[in-house]
């Protein structure tokens, strides 16, 4: 058999039916299960219950801030508010040892050798007037002389070494030493 080529053309001979056209009887549609609500109900339950409550306004729940805002530009100065600083830290910075002892040993001799202070020291053990930058002068080296001499704990140790020298036996051989003993004679 040869074979023919099949074409989408119609050929000489016409399609014998027309198109059938249906009519369709129009149906109510079935009422669906409804799950939710429609969009916007929730707008609308706030008004029902605004309304409810306060029958002369109705409270739209889109209303922000009651605060009135000024729209033109203000002519009072405005106050520039300081900002608080947080409290700083507490924080334990380690305690670096400096062994000045021989520094302030200088300075204490360099206090007792001062041949102006001596003088004015001698003026007032004298009782003769001072000036009174020169008693300005006494006062604050003598008052440094006894930071420094508490700072390097030289007046404890010579108290304690004046306590540690006399023993309890001693002072009981220097009492009968130096008692009279003429009284004891008849």
């Amino acid at each position: 058999m040869s074979r023919s080529k099949k074409s989408r053309k119609p050929g000489r001979m016409k399609s014998e039916s027309a198109p059938k056209k249906v009519v369709l009887e129009e149906k109510e549609p079935r009422a669906r299960k409804t799950s939710g609500n429609k969009a916007g109900t929730r707008q609308q339950v706030a008004k029902d219950k605004a309304i409810s409550s306060d029958n002369a306004t109705a409270k739209d729940p889109r209303i922000g801030s009651k605060k009135p805002i000024d729209l033109g530009i203000v002519l009072t100065p405005v106050k520039k508010v300081k900002k608080q600083e947080p409290p700083a830290k507490a924080s334990v910075a380690p305690i670096k040892v400096i062994d000045d002892s021989e520094n302030l040993e200088q300075e204490l001799l360099a206090i007792e050798s001062n041949v102006e202070l001596q003088q004015v020291a001698a003026k007032v053990d004298s009782g003769e007037e001072v000036s009174e930058q020169e008693a300005e002068l006494l006062a604050t080296s003598l008052e440094r002389y006894q930071q420094l001499i508490e700072k390097l704990g030289l007046e404890n140790d010579e108290a304690s070494e004046a306590a540690e020298e006399t023993d309890p036996e001693d002072e009981l051989w220097d009492k009968l030493d130096s008692s009279d003993l003429s009284d004891f004679k008849e």
